[in-house]
């Protein structure tokens, strides 16, 4: 009988000890999708900062050369 619930017990921690190290194995390949996801995010905010930096670059080109336009005789 008591050799019967050290047998179950066993199981029972054997089984605990199982999920457990899936949950870890899970967590750690998690961890690693989502520092992934962040690096590219971090990638795809530093392009959009380029992006707005040389559009109001062009911006202010238009209106220089609009300016000139505006100027002229025609």
């Amino acid at each position: 009988m008591v050799l019967e619930s050290f047998k179950i017990l066993e199981e029972n921690v054997v089984g605990v000890l199982a999920r457990h190290e899936k949950v870890w194995a899970e967590k750690a390949e998690l961890s690693a999708r989502l520092e992934a996801q962040e690096r590219a995010n971090t990638m795809l905010l530093e392009r959009l900062q380029q992006y707005e930096q040389e559009r109001h670059e062009m911006k202010a080109r238009l209106e220089k050369i609009l300016g000139r336009l505006a100027g002229l005789e025609l």
